[in-house]
């Protein structure tokens, strides 16, 4: 019994040890000046995050924070012997509402917050595709192309074509159903190394939301449809964080060089759907 209260004894003496030693450390860390001075300037780089916001049946994302890492900006630091602002480290600081896991709204806008909006071109045929790659090279400018599944499945240099000038990928199904959603995945991962991560549809369809929610897909509802004047429905509506769904059609081939002039002239930033979207 006296072993065992002396083991016991050294082995507390050695936890205190530790922590004596670790709450040194941190005491002399505290008062460097390195340290002192990340401090006094972190406050003046946080950027609060932005709660989703519900809007009936639809979800606004939100946007992530950023805050410094105080400990990892110090060890940077303290490797060059003085403090300097861009060896700064920060951390994204989550929205504590987001919609992110939220699967049972409709997404129509992003949030207006970035300055951006989204292109999306619907191509359930491959007419005048060279003509939009082409002007979009132009302009370097990157859209999301919501695809038909017949040309997922039948036309892989189309699918290569669009990917490897940076574009994204989304897949235009009936009603999103388990069975398509394992096919077009199974697709995609085979061509591009990828998956499915939106449903499109143009009305709210509750059918292809509860199966997207199954399959944590969220249902994106374009706040613009541009019609057979799609310059003309894009200046009368958009706005920051817009999704716009063009045709590919002689009109969009006619107008979109003027679309893209116009969205930058007003300060929009024309960026991919998953960036739009991301929080």
């Amino acid at each position: 019994m006296k072993k065992f209260f002396s083991c016991m004894g050294a082995f507390a003496l050695i936890c205190f040890s530790f922590y004596y030693t670790d709450s040194a450390v941190d005491i002399v860390k505290r008062n460097d000046p390195i340290m002192q001075e990340i401090i006094n300037v972190s406050s003046n780089y946080e950027e609060e995050p932005v709660n989703a916001v519900l809007v009936d049946n639809n979800i606004i994302p939100g946007i992530s924070g950023i805050k410094v890492n105080v400990d990892k900006s110090y060890e940077k630091m303290k490797k060059y012997g003085s403090f300097n602002t861009s060896l700064l480290v920060f951390e994204e600081v989550e929205p504590s509402f987001s919609s992110s896991n939220t699967y049972d709204k409709y997404i129509t806008v992003g949030n207006d917050n970035k300055q951006s909006v989204s292109l999306l071109l619907k191509l359930t045929t491959t007419s005048y595709l060279d003509e939009i790659l082409d002007i979009l090279k132009d302009k370097n400018t990157k859209i999301t192309f919501v695809i038909s599944q017949d040309i997922l499945y039948n036309d892989y240099d189309i699918i290569e074509k669009i990917y490897l000038n940076g574009h994204a990928l989304e897949v235009l199904s009936n009603d999103y159903s388990k069975d398509e959603l394992n096919k077009i995945n199974k697709s995609l991962k085979m061509l591009i190394n990828t998956k499915a991560k939106y449903c499109y549809t143009e009305v709210e369809n509750e059918e292809i939301m509860n199966n997207c929610k199954k399959n944590k897909m969220h249902s994106i509802v374009p706040n613009i449809i541009t019609s057979t004047f799609p310059y003309s429905d894009i200046k009368n509506n958009v706005v920051s964080g817009s999704i716009i769904s063009l045709k590919n059609d002689i009109s969009t081939v006619r107008e979109l060089t003027s679309i893209i002039n116009y969205l930058n002239q007003k300060g929009y930033k024309i960026i991919l759907l998953e960036d739009l979207l991301d929080e």
